[in-house]
């Protein structure tokens, strides 16, 4: 039990403890979130470079070991599709031209006319 370790697998420690093991109580919860979130992204930030020294050779060449061509981007890309709509009301907009659509808009026309508006009889006009 004293100083001896379990037996197993040896105990390891990180080189620094994270961030939310140091609660001082002058910190509040926000600082302490925002300090987690620096070191979370700065860890990641060290992944993506060692993998780029260690593995990023792969990414300039195919699975048979043969070098790739780089594809040639385009000089102009436009911001918005032509084929895809733009917001969600384009979208419902687009498909009203179909038969279901269509078919859509005549029940929506003939089951909530009774909500509609209609101007009152010649019997209940005014004086």
């Amino acid at each position: 039990m004293g100083g001896r370790p379990a037996p197993g697998l040896p105990s390891t420690t990180p080189a620094r403890p994270p961030v939310s093991v140091f609660r001082t109580p002058r910190t509040s919860p926000g600082v302490q979130e925002d300090a987690l979130w620096r070191e979370l992204v700065e860890a990641e930030r060290r992944g993506q470079r060692r993998w780029t020294e260690s593995w990023g050779f792969l990414k300039d060449y195919d699975p048979m070991g043969n070098k790739k061509e780089q594809e040639q981007l385009p000089e102009h890309v436009p911001l918005f599709s032509d084929t895809v709509p733009h917001s969600s009301s384009q979208v419902v907009g687009s498909r009203l031209a179909t038969p279901l659509g269509r078919g859509l808009v005549h029940m929506d026309f003939a089951f909530v006319a009774g909500t509609r508006r209609n101007r009152p009889g010649a019997g209940l006009q005014p004086a």
